[in-house]
């Protein structure tokens, strides 16, 4: 009786340990997701597909899902013209995808139907993340060291000669913007990292110039604010598995563990103090709370790093 005692409560123990293992981790629908963009109560998640990962796939295994409710289901399933599929925005029930020397265009509210490509200069194959700010689209492509614009003010019949190159960062990635500042993360991705791979602002939109924030040179990809828009939250690929923290107070920053150095921390959002950070390599995404107050040691709750 006593054997079958402990067997019960090991049983229980493992099922509240699962639990709650899975309310901080999106594991359903996923194969290498890049990048993370909310919608409609839910967070739409672009994925590479594939057996391997690949910055550019030859084949259209790329595809969207979307987490929703605690469920992750495919929104956009590959074969749709997707092939590594990376930064995503919307807007007025559009999405835009950044995709191998394109973006693509899908109505979300008719059956999620592709109906648009906006394809790039011959050299600029890695468009790698997209804004909306207003009626413009901004597009960073990180292997031609351009930022470009482009006018969705009719999303649904967008006029491809509005798409103008705006400002040449080195090898920009992933860009989040607060009022009229622009952040700009820089990756060399498969060259090697140079002074230049920082992240920087540009404070004023209408004469653009960059200021760096962080000039410790690395591989940076995801940036968020936090809560109270007092922080900078980033990813360093070259600190493999940290969250960066940077306190525009004071311009220090830190970096605290999310998981281990196999991981490939790629993309951030942040929904209801809810951060989700996508691992490209292990095909997860990681859900931790953000603390809102400015004087809290870690940007990161204490019980969460425990996970």
């Amino acid at each position: 009786m006593k054997c079958k005692l402990l067997i019960i409560i090991f049983f229980l123990s493992f099922c509240l340990f699962s639990c709650k293992k899975n309310e901080n981790e999106i594991t359903e629908n996923l194969k290498f997701p890049y990048d993370l963009c909310e919608y409609d109560g839910g967070i739409l998640i672009s994925n590479f597909g594939g057996d391997t990962l690949n910055y550019f796939n030859i084949n259209p295994t790329g595809f969207i899902s979307c987490f929703k409710n605690g469920k992750n289901n495919i929104l956009i399933p590959d074969g749709n013209g997707l092939y590594s599929p990376k930064g995503l925005a919307v807007k007025d029930n559009f999405l835009f995808v950044a995709d191998i020397g394109k973006i693509l265009v899908f109505n979300l509210k008719d059956k999620n139907k592709k109906i648009d490509e906006i394809i790039f200069p011959q050299n600029d194959s890695l468009v790698n993340d997209l804004l909306v700010m207003g009626s413009t689209l901004f597009i960073s492509v990180t292997n031609s060291n351009k930022l470009y614009l482009l006018n969705i003010d009719k999303p649904e019949k967008i006029d491809h000669t509005s798409l103008l190159e705006y400002f040449q960062p080195v090898c920009p990635t992933f860009l989040k913007s607060e009022d009229y500042y622009l952040f700009i993360a820089s990756d060399s991705y498969e060259k090697p990292v140079t002074d230049d791979n920082i992240i920087q602002i540009i404070d004023n939109l209408n004469y653009p110039s960059l200021r760096p924030i962080i000039f410790e040179n690395g591989k940076y990809n995801g940036l968020e604010l936090s809560p109270s828009k007092t922080r900078l939250l980033f990813l360093n690929q070259q600190k493999a598995g940290y969250l960066g923290n940077l306190v525009f107070e004071n311009g220090n920053y830190n970096y605290e563990q999310i998981t281990n150095e196999n991981s490939l921390l790629n993309s951030l959002l942040l929904i209801n103090n809810k951060l989700y950070i996508s691992d490209l390599q292990n095909s997860k995404i990681y859900i931790k709370t953000v603390a809102e107050f400015d004087n809290f040691p870690t940007v990161l709750k204490s019980d969460n790093n425990k996970d």
